[in-house]
């Protein structure tokens, strides 16, 4: 085994699935509340239908939670093809468009490629498609779809009636679409309106979270998530998803070389992971802003750092917290938010300090190419004789730098994700409705000549 594989096996995810699920909400959040929300009363009426059903026995409920807190991923994401802000403040769900179904179709593919949902994703792939009992006897995610899209169709429904009840005939929402079962089940546990009553006084969300907080995965399914988390900044700005890989891999090979403890080690790999995500709620014209930012937008930056441990408080242990929070902060005192010194910054905290800067340097950003290997040392240098950086940390880094980036290159091939496939099928289904989509082909063909 390779000194590298030693390293990764020595990094203990101390976060529980559940935290690490909250966290991927919490930043799902800032793209898009009303979505989340969605989501959550999906999530709430579902999980109570499946547990009524006795489903438990024979598909994952803790799946069904995370798929139905996940199943509108697609929409939280910008979508220049069809002219979408995930912003956007009303979404209809359920219109039969195709631009509302292609949003279904990547969650579907984008969580069976990035989640250990795998197969069970699939659900999402037909999810307009009328319950089909036969299908059933055949298919297990059609029973997971009727109920997932019963619960969504229950959801926007309180959503856009805040003040009135439901129908009578639940069917008359949408006939000829739901499993009859599902129905009667839903029926049967709102007796005296009691879902219906928890969700418009919001106490579903702790009923909700609470079930969330006790889903127990694998190490290896736990990883998973949290690699989600990383990736969900691509939503806003693949550079900052990029950067904040690279930051956790520069601090795990940095950190490797200072003989951490596995606890040690599994701190700094947790938080330099996490260290950026607070930039989620970051404008993404800040974000990727090609020149110089004013002295407001630089302020609004800075503020990411307050985002993140908003994000994080209790649901990461108080050390990841503050590590997160003051990756900028300066051994002398110059650095944000709080102008901490060099006697209150642990080691850790130093080497994701310098992670985070190498790897700023080093990569391509929206306003700057890369710098080269001599800009990158004098930089840090000149900022180490300022007393900003750690002299030992810099040290061991340009004096190991040709090994540090072999361990970098390793560390990145277990966190790298190839999205081709998810484009390639999500491509398929968006132009297999060719005609309404001829004035977007001969744009695309322009550009390809320009």
């Amino acid at each position: 085994m390779s000194n590298n594989q030693k390293i990764g096996k020595k990094v203990v995810n101390p976060l529980s699935a559940g935290s690490i699920i909250q966290i991927a909400c919490e930043m799902l959040k800032y793209i898009n509340k009303q979505i989340l929300f969605h989501n959550e009363r999906t999530a709430f009426i579902a999980l109570n239908i499946a547990r009524h059903m006795g489903l438990g026995k024979e598909y994952s409920l803790q799946n069904l939670v995370i798929l139905s807190l996940f199943h509108t991923i697609g929409f939280f994401r910008d979508d220049t093809f069809f002219s979408y802000s995930a912003s956007e403040d009303k979404i209809d769900y359920f219109t039969k468009d195709h631009f509302i179904e292609s949003k279904y179709v990547f969650s579907c593919y984008y969580l069976e490629f990035m989640t250990p949902l795998k197969q069970d994703a699939l659900a999402l792939e037909n999810f307009f498609q009328p319950y089909n009992k036969d299908m059933e006897k055949y298919i297990y995610q059609e029973k997971i779809k009727s109920i997932l899209y019963f619960s969504a169709r229950i959801s926007d429904y309180i959503y856009r009636n805040p003040d009135s009840p439901l129908p009578e005939d639940l069917n008359s929402i949408e006939p000829g679409q739901f499993n009859p079962l599902v129905v009667q089940s839903f029926q049967q546990i709102n007796h005296n309106n009691s879902i219906i009553n928890q969700i418009k006084a919001k106490t579903h969300l702790n009923f909700l979270y609470n079930y969330v907080s006790k889903i127990t995965l694998s190490d290896k399914d736990k990883n998973c998530y949290l690699k989600l988390v990383t990736y969900l900044l691509d939503f806003k700005s693949t550079s900052t998803m990029t950067h904040s890989i690279n930051t956790s891999c520069y601090a795990l090979a940095l950190g490797m070389r200072f003989n951490l403890s596995q606890d040690d080690i599994s701190q700094l790999f947790i938080s330099s992971m996490l260290h950026d995500i607070g930039k989620i709620c970051t404008p993404q014209k800040i974000l990727e802003a090609p020149g110089k930012l004013s002295p407001e937008e630089m302020g609004i930056m800075r503020y990411h750092v307050n985002h993140s441990k908003k994000i994080l408080t209790d649901l990461v242990p108080e050390n990841i917290l503050e590590d997160v929070y003051r990756h900028h902060e300066k051994l002398n005192g110059n650095g944000y938010p709080n102008h901490l010194t060099e006697a209150e910054l642990s080691l850790i905290q130093r080497i994701i300090t310098i992670a985070d800067i190498t790897s700023a340097l080093s990569d391509s950003r929206s306003y700057k190419g890369e710098f080269s290997v001599e800009e990158t040392f004098t930089i840090m240098q000149k900022m180490t004789d300022n007393g900003e950086l750690d002299k030992n940390i810099i040290s061991v880094l340009f004096n190991q730098y040709d090994s540090i980036m072999e361990d970098l290159r390793f560390f990145q091939k277990t966190l790298q994700a190839d999205f081709s496939q998810i484009f390639m099928r999500y491509n398929d289904f968006v132009f297999n409705d060719i005609e309404p989509l001829v004035d977007a082909v001969e744009v695309i063909d322009t550009v390809e000549y320009i």
